[in-house]
């Protein structure tokens, strides 16, 4: 399928290319697309650090296996097809049986190391995410050298999280894209196979840098220097008292010499200018034993500091192979030192001749041998070494329970991802030729979706039919008015009526909206009793008017009570205690007639109060209540109050 530019196409030509790559591909169906180099479940872990070729390692991140991977040789990124049989392994080795399969590539180029410092106007530690996304478009931009291109490397920032105010905040890594056809040439095989392949290409300095916990129990008193000793360069990292770096210096290796003469001058100035006093000096070779003569000369021009060399194969970063087959606990784990032949592609290792060849060894792997036993001791000497950048970037410096690794440092690194970079990335013309997860998503359901707008469609179609014929039925339909003004009389007619029933049937009064009146009137805590309640309500017929005869509610309540319910009484009787009382009502019954808001139909309370002649008994405790009253509460509905009763001739 030739796939174009969407910028390109037309919206309609756009859509098309959009479904049939919803058709001929597994996008839609399979999250790998989508998923990072190192989230998919098997991976290919290449280690590049000389021209001779590769080593690499498969793993299986959901069963924790480790698997030696298969020769990378150079001339498979001149000849894509040497590439295809390697791949064509490991599909039906690892990924043949699975569901959803994808296979994630991740590259760790050691081959060259460089740094680049940022420009005066950029040294302000608040915008390094801006910068972090400024030297990927345009590394000129931001830097010192402003003859600097995206053409021959790729350029990402580093942090340095512990540099102080008057230091560098961060640095410039940059990263020779002589591997980025190679990382095409992955990601072109699983489009061609319509598998996932997803690539990250890494730094391995980095990656190194940030393993540094796991070779590092505890951290110098008195800061210290990390060399990490590449066959290319040297890479000098510098970290402060607390554990924290300040700084990353390179030193290149130029003709035959197995490091840099000025090595320990280097050492010596920075530490200097960076306030470093006598800092522990940790060679860490990288490519096998530590150069001839390195040592030494890093301890005669640094007499004060401790020069200690660190091995990172006797470190606790082993992950044991196939412990499952091992008899004796002893064996597992078995490392030996590395060499530099580690760092050129692998030669097979074969089975026993007493041993029969397993049924798929014809289909192995190209490189890669039958799964490791106990028996192949090189193997699994090579498998427990397995690098110390990769130890880094599957396994977090907190796993390595090191002091070190709680410093602010390693802590960053790792919840910012700096270490594990993108270097090398697919271009966006190359991203941009297929739809994002969302978008495959929303093409995958539109059939349905237009299904269930159809069945809509259809649907408010019925209803509208059913409708229509249900009115066409009715003898309204055809119905035809002979005089308007005679039919529009009648029915005022009708509607006066209506409204004379409706006001003769409105409640004016409801019983039990009065009985809530004296509970609310008489709460218990009072302390008052009624002896006696009446309720009355008479035509004021005199003042009638306006066709409607004015009404008069009255309310008279008597009882007794002491101090207390006196003092409440009098609060009663005022015009704001009697309206409160009603409203109250109102708000409980919804009964319109004790609706006394904005003046209308306002109650009257006449209260009269009297020593009592003897004592009161209440409940069942003996109390005396010394006062009796009589309250009469009045309520007048004039004539334009629309509870009142019509007249009618």
């Amino acid at each position: 399928m030739t796939l174009h530019q969407p910028d390109a196409l037309s919206l309609p030509k756009r859509f098309g290319q959009a479904k049939e790559i919803l058709k001929t591909t597994s996008r839609a169906n399979n999250p790998n697309w989508y998923t990072d180099a190192l989230g998919i479940n098997i991976q290919l872990h290449i280690f590049v650090g000389s021209d001779t070729g590769a080593i690499s390692y498969i793993r299986n991140m959901e069963s924790g296996a480790w698997a030696k991977g298969p020769n990378i040789s150079p001339e498979m990124e001149e000849d894509p097809s040497l590439l295809k049989p390697v791949l064509d392994g490991i599909v039906k080795e690892y990924l043949e049986d699975t569901s959803k399969p994808g296979l994630g590539v991740i590259l760790y180029v050691a081959d060259e190391f460089a740094t680049a410092e940022l420009g005066p106007e950029h040294q302000n530690p608040a915008e390094i995410e801006e910068l972090r996304h400024l030297i990927k478009e345009n590394p000129s931009s931001i830097l010192e050298d402003r003859s600097i291109s995206n053409q021959s490397h790729s350029w990402r920032l580093f942090p340095y999280p512990g540099a102080a105010s008057d230091q560098p905040f961060a640095t410039a890594i940059a990263f020779t894209r002589r591997h980025e056809q190679l990382m095409q040439e992955f990601r072109d095989y699983g489009n061609l196979k319509d598998l996932p392949v997803r690539t990250r290409a890494i730094s391995a300095p980095l990656c190194a840098i940030s393993a540094l916990p796991w070779l590092l129990e505890q951290k110098p008193e008195n800061g210290f220097v990390a060399t990490y000793h590449y066959p290319r360069f040297t890479v000098l990292s510098f970290f402060n008292v607390h554990g924290d770096l300040i700084l990353i210096r390179t030193l290149q290796h130029h003709g035959n010499i197995p490091f840099s003469p000025q090595t320990a001058s280097a050492i010596l100035t920075t530490s200097a200018s960076l306030e470093l006093e006598n800092p522990h000096i940790f060679i860490i070779p990288m490519a096998g034993a530590a150069p001839m003569g390195m040592s030494d000369s890093l301890a005669s021009m640094l007499p004060n500091s401790q020069v200690i060399t660190l091995s990172p194969t006797s470190s606790a970063l082993h992950i044991p192979t196939a412990p499952s087959a091992a008899s004796n606990q002893n064996d597992l784990g078995v490392t030996r030192p590395w060499k530099w032949s580690d760092l050129t592609a692998q030669t097979a290792v074969e089975s026993e001749p007493t041993q029969a060849a397993a049924p798929e060894a014809e289909t192995a792997i190209p490189g890669v041998t039958r799964p490791w036993k106990l028996q192949d001791m090189e193997a699994v000497a090579m498998l427990a070494q397995v690098r110390l950048e990769v130890v880094s970037t599957t396994n977090p410096p907190s796993a390595s329970n090191s002091i070190l690794a709680e410093s602010h440092t390693f802590k960053t690194l790792v919840e910012e991802m700096w270490p594990i970079q993108d270097f090398l990335p697919p271009s966006e013309a190359e991203t941009n030729q297929y739809p994002d997860q969302l978008e495959m998503k929303l093409l995958k359901w539109s059939k349905y979706i237009k299904i269930a707008a159809a069945a809509i469609v259809v649907g408010i179609g019925c209803k509208i039919s059913i409708n229509l014929v249900s009115a066409m039925n009715d003898p309204a339909w055809g119905y035809q008015a002979s005089n308007p003004e005679f039919t529009i009389m009648q029915l005022k007619a009708k509607d006066n009526e209506y409204k004379r029933i409706d006001n003769l049937l409105s409640d004016r009064s409801r019983a039990w909206s009065n009985f809530e009146l004296l509970s609310r009137l008489f709460p218990v805590e009072q302390n008052t009793k009624v002896d006696d309640f009446e309720y009355s309500v008479s035509v004021n017929g005199s003042n009638a008017t306006n066709n409607r005869i004015p009404l008069v509610r009255e309310w008279t309540i008597s009882g007794s009570t002491d101090f207390k319910g006196r003092e409440y009484l009098n609060e009663l009787g005022s015009s704001d205690g009697i309206k409160k009382a009603f409203n109250d009502v109102y708000l409980g019954t919804f009964d319109e007639s004790f609706n006394v808001a904005e003046d209308k139909r306002p109650p009257r309370a006449n209260i009269k109060t009297k020593m009592a002649s003897s004592a009161r008994r209440r409940g069942s405790a003996e109390e005396v209540l010394p006062f009796t009253f009589t309250m009469t509460i009045t309520q007048r509905l004039d004539d334009k109050d629309p509870l009142t009763l019509p007249l009618k001739k």
